[in-house]
């Protein structure tokens, strides 16, 4: 008889119909334009042209969680070699290889509120003096990228780096509570998604201890130079405020060279990127007039050393300047060694044979 009851009950079980999953739900979704990455793309050949370039993120909820979804140019892959600075393969588990992608939130649209730190290395603001309450960062290590994080203070509370990404095709695609941003997504909250290219492995270059004088904390994101290299981005203007991000999330009519070129290598003020919601937001504030720069001439050129004549006030040794083309392009880059009352001797960095006799040399404030 017990046997008996147990059947029925089992049957009973299994013929119930069963309670309908709750489908996810979109709730914003937004379009970036094709084809604007910031910089040139780094010279390795396991990059290709739309790795970087930010083309639609949506925003769904899915029971208790939210749902973050972000569609790059080009799909997400495996690159065949996973080590760059080192011979050791680095471990990267994440659905994620080549790219950063920094989802931050503004959940209360007022200015003077929230975090105005963008996460450490990428190098930006953000406009109209609103802050985030919330950040999500995408990233192939999640171990190391969370202790960069950690050097931003009380805000580090607020940062989430997410694991077991999902990548599919050109989509990647992470999942977090909904009470960790601050509760369902509302229309009226801002968004602000940054991609920048990610490095595996920290490097210390002498160029680096000359320019920087130290190395600060950075969530392990790809440089942007003057002039690319194999793992970094080439075009970088001058001065070290320029960002390391390659493509923003902007509102319709924005315009990204005037957003991420805002600059301002003077005062060393980062970009400042607007955020973008379903509600209408004011547009973004004019870039500042781009900085003047004092600038010499080459006026002889012997093996690896230079001399430059011209408005020398102010310049020391060891200063990093930057020689450039008719159109302002740099095309090599010079230290400077010795200060004379007639000159400057400087070594050649790079870019040697780019240099001739009555080139520009620029010298970027500090």
């Amino acid at each position: 008889m017990l046997r008996s009851s147990i059947f029925v009950f089992a049957l009973c079980i299994a013929s119930a119909p069963a309670t309908p999953a709750r489908a996810a739900r979109l709730l914003a979704a937004f379009v970036d334009d094709a084809g604007d990455v910031f910089y040139e793309k780094p010279g390795d050949s396991d990059l290709v042209e739309g790795d970087f370039d930010l083309r639609r993120f949506e925003v769904w909820l899915d029971g208790k969680d939210v749902v973050l979804k972000v569609t790059l140019s080009s799909a997400f892959r495996r690159p065949q070699v996973t080590a760059r600075e080192t011979l050791t393969p680095v471990p990267m588990n994440n659905a994620i290889y080549l790219q950063n992608i920094d989802i931050y939130v503004d959940t209360d649209g007022a200015a003077g509120s929230g975090s105005t730190d963008c996460i450490p290395g990428r190098r930006v603001g953000f406009a109209g003096g609103r802050g985030w309450e919330a950040a999500v960062v995408l990233a192939p290590q999640p171990g190391p990228v969370r202790t960069a994080v950690e050097s931003m203070g009380p805000a580090a509370k607020r940062v989430i780096v997410a694991e077991r990404l999902h990548a599919s095709g050109r989509t990647v695609t992470a999942r977090v509570p909904a009470a960790a941003l601050g509760g369902i997504p509302q229309p009226s909250w801002g968004w602000s998604v940054h991609v920048s290219g990610a490095r595996w492995e920290r490097s210390f270059t002498v160029v680096d201890r000359i320019a920087d004088g130290g190395v600060p904390a950075d969530a392990l994101t790809m440089p942007v130079e003057s002039i690319g290299e194999a793992w970094a981005f080439g075009g970088a203007p001058a001065g070290e405020a320029h960002p390391r991000v390659v493509d923003v999330l902007l509102p319709r009519g924005a315009d990204q060279k005037s957003v991420l070129g805002s600059s301002d290598a003077k005062t060393g003020a980062f970009a400042r990127v607007p955020f973008v919601s379903l509600e209408p937001t004011p547009p973004a504030p004019a870039p500042p007039p781009a900085p003047v720069t004092p600038t010499v001439t080459v006026v002889d050129i012997e093996g690896s050393s230079v001399t430059l004549a011209g408005d020398i006030a102010g310049i020391a040794p060891m200063r990093i300047g930057r020689v450039v083309d008719a159109s302002g392009v740099t095309i090599a880059r010079i230290v400077v060694d010795r200060v004379l009352d007639s000159g400057l001797v400087a070594t050649i960095l790079d870019g040697a044979d780019r240099i001739h006799r009555g080139a520009t040399v620029h010298f970027d404030p500090r």
